[in-house]
C-alpha cells in the first residue's frame, strides 16, 4: 500500500505521522503512571509489548535474514528506551520526564554533526529553540536525580534509535520490521519481570484497559507510524517534531483535567512551534555546503568555452592513449 503513495506526498505524510505519534506519546506518561500504581514497571512493560506484538503478528509476511537482523538491533534499542523511561517515571513527574526526554533532539543533532553530515545554521537554531521551549514549559526543581539519569539514558537511546531507524526502515516493509522489534522487547520484558507477571493477576485484570491502550495505541501504532514516517523524513526532522510531545501533553491535561496554561507554558510552546516552523521552511538538502558553484552558461565568454571544450578533448584523448599501454 505504501508504494502506491505518490512521491510528492510522502514527505508531507511522514510529517503528519510523526505529529500524530508525538500526540500519542504525550498521553503515555499519565497512562504508565496509572499502570505502575498497581503493577511493577517490569510487569507493565512485559504485558504492554506482548499485547502490541500479538496484535501485529498476523500481518507479518516475507521474512528475511536481513529483516530479522535489523529488527533485532532495533528491538534492543527499543527495549533500552522504554525500560529506562519506565524506571525513571517511578521517581519523576511527567512534565520533568517530557523535558529530559526532549534531549533526544540535541543528541540526534550532535550525532548528525559529528558522524553524518553538516546541518545548516537554521537547523541548529531550530533545535535550540525547541529544546529551550521544552525547558521553559516543563522544568520543575526538587525531583530526585536518579529519575533524571534514567530519563537521560532513555533520551540518548531514543536518539540512537531514530538514526538507526532512518537507515534501516527504507529497506524493509514496516509491519514485519515493527513486529520483530516488539517481540524482542516483549521477550526481554518477560525475562525482566520473571515470575512477577503471575503474581499480579488481579492487578493486571484491574488495569487491563490501560494495558491494552499502552500495548495497542502507545506501542504498536506509535512505533509503526514512526517506522513508516522515517522512510520519508530525516532523523533530524523526526526528533524535532517529537518536541511537540510536551505541548500535546499540556493540551490533553487541559482538556481532561482542567489544567490551564501559565505564562511560562505559553512562552515555551511558542518557542517549540517556532523551532518546528524553521524546520518546515528550511531546504531539504543544503546544496550550498556540498556542491561546487557552477558557472552559468551565459556568464562564460564564447572563446573561453571553446578553449575549455578543446582542453577536455585533449585530456580524454590522453587518458585513452594511457589505457592502451
Amino acid at each position: 500500500m505504501i508504494k502506491f503513495i505518490p512521491e510528492s506526498h510522502r514527505h508531507s505524510l511522514g510529517v503528519v505521522l510523526i505529529v500524530v505519534t508525538a500526540l500519542i506519546l504525550g498521553t503515555i506518561p499519565a497512562a504508565i503512571k496509572e499502570a505502575i500504581a498497581s503493577l511493577s514497571p517490569a510487569t507493565q512493560f512485559a504485558i504492554r509489548f506482548t499485547i502490541g506484538a500479538i496484535i501485529l503478528t498476523p500481518f507479518v509476511r516475507n521474512l528475511s535474514l536481513k529483516l530479522v537482523r535489523d529488527g533485532l538491533i532495533l528491538g534492543v534499542l527499543l527495549f533500552a528506551i522504554f525500560a529506562t523511561a519506565t524506571i525513571g517515571l517511578e521517581t519523576i513527574c511527567a512534565n520533568q520526564a517530557s523535558f529530559i526526554f526532549g534531549l533526544n533532539m540535541v543528541f540526534v543533532t550532535l550525532f548528525e554533526l559529528l558522524f553524518r553530515k553538516r546541518l545548516s545554521v537554521r537547523a541548529v537554531l531550530s533545535v535550540i529553540l525547541a529544546f529551550t521551549g521544552i525547558g521553559v514549559m516543563s522544568w520543575n526543581s526538587g525531583e530526585p536525580l536518579i529519575g533524571d539519569f534514567w530519563l537521560l539514558g532513555s533520551a540518548f537511546s531514543d536518539a540512537v534509535y531514530i538514526i538507526v531507524l532512518e537507515m534501516f526502515s527504507p529497506h524493509h516493509p514496516p509491519i514485519p520490521l515493527v513486529t520483530i522489534q516488539l517481540w524482542v522487547v516483549a521477550v526481554l520484558g518477560i525475562l525482566w519481570a520473571g515470575f512477577g507477571v503471575t503474581e499480579h493477576i488481579e492487578a493486571i485484570q484491574t488495569s487491563l484497559g490501560v494495558l491494552i491502550y499502552l500495548g495497542v495505541v502507545a506501542t504498536a501504532i506509535v512505533i509503526l507510524f514512526q517506522t513508516v514516517a522515517q522512510q520519508w523524513i530525516s532523523a533530524h526532522e523526526a526528533a524535532l517534531f517529537f518536541a511537540l510531545e510536551p505541548v500535546f501533553g499540556a493540551i490533553v491535561a487541559f482538556l481532561l483535567l482542567g489544567e490551564t496554561f501559565s505564562t511560562r507554558s505559553f512562552i515555551g510552546a511558542a518557542m517549540v512551534l517556532v523551532g518546528i516552523i524553521l524546520t518546515l521552511i528550511r531546504p531539504k538538502i543544503d546544496e550550498s555546503d556540498t556542491e561546487t558553484p557552477q558557472l552559468q552558461e551565459s556568464t562564460v565568454p564564447d572563446g573561453m568555452a571553446q578553449k575549455g571544450e578543446v582542453l577536455v578533448g585533449m585530456l580524454s584523448a590522453n587518458q585513452e592513449i594511457e589505457e592502451l599501454f
